[in-house]
């Protein structure tokens, strides 16, 4: 059943890795990261793909990894930030479960992701620059492909995985078809 799967979006520095990985192991499920699915497939890391074959080649990696998932159950799914960009992998994300957009204050998703050395869009000469004009073209897509939204903002990871089973059982409760 689609809405047995948990899928977390949102940008870098968001929590959706380290937040998956908890949530997964609270609820028995498997948890799988979008960006390590195509990191094994590829032999590459996520920045070494971007050297060597750019973003494009990327994301199309990405989109294969993610329709690879179709079928699957009892799964929380981590995406790469840039995942929704793609209308093909709304789709995919939407027939796969349920979307849990995790957010937070532009201060603190970009002191997060600072901390991760693995960032290939903030290595450039103004990252903080780059970072607010990404996150800002990407807020659109996160909206549109969400089916509910969590702020991390001031959270600890226990209260984020509660306000996350929350959404979702809102969302489940009242969204549209529903019988």
């Amino acid at each position: 059943m689609k809405l047995d799967n948990i899928i977390l979006i949102g940008f870098m520095g968001s929590g959706k890795s380290s937040i998956g990985k908890r949530l997964a192991k609270e609820l028995k499920y498997d948890y799988l990261d979008s960006d390590e699915l195509v990191t094994q497939k590829s032999n590459m890391s996520v920045t070494e793909i971007f050297e060597t074959q750019g973003e494009n080649a990327f994301r199309e990696l990405e989109s294969e990894a993610l329709e690879n998932l179709l079928g699957k159950e009892k799964v929380v799914l981590a995406t790469g930030g840039g995942a929704i960009l793609r209308s093909k992998n709304q789709e995919t994300l939407r027939s796969l479960g349920t979307i849990v957009w995790l957010h937070a204050s532009t201060d603190v998703l970009f002191e997060r992701a600072r901390r991760n050395p693995y960032r290939p869009l903030l290595e450039v000469e103004h990252p903080r620059h780059t970072f607010n004009q990404l996150l800002a073209s990407r807020l659109p897509f996160y909206e549109a492909a969400s089916d509910c939204q969590v702020d991390t903002t001031h959270l600890f990871y226990h209260q984020t995985i509660g306000a996350i089973r929350i959404a979702i059982s809102d969302y489940l409760a009242y969204r549209p078809n529903s019988h």
